[in-house]
């Protein structure tokens, strides 16, 4: 699974795109490849392929490392929703 292994962090309002900038040009340095996800409430959670860059991004930003059940769990719940939307598409598939 891609970029699951993941860090969560609030964003300052003022700060936060100053932040954004110091973590991709922290990750470009180091050549990690990495995506930005956002959520709610000025938060964002930054994936990663591997727990090592995980853990190296909290040891140096902060934030919460997010246990890889929940992003399991929400990669499902994201699935079964795209799952039942081809389902419906399908189902009132017209041309018009």
């Amino acid at each position: 699974m891609a970029f699951a292994y993941q860090v969560e962090m609030k964003l300052d309002p003022e700060a936060g795109a100053e932040r954004l900038r110091r973590i991709e040009s922290w990750c470009t340095d180091w050549q990690i490849g990495f995506r930005v996800f956002e959520t709610l409430d000025r938060t964002v959670r930054v994936g990663f392929e591997a727990p090592r860059f995980a853990r190296a991004f909290h040891s140096h930003f902060g934030g919460v490392v997010v246990p890889i059940d929940d992003v399991d769990r929400a990669m499902g719940a994201d699935a079964d929703a795209e799952d039942a939307y081809d389902r419906l598409a399908r189902e009132y598939d017209f041309e018009a």
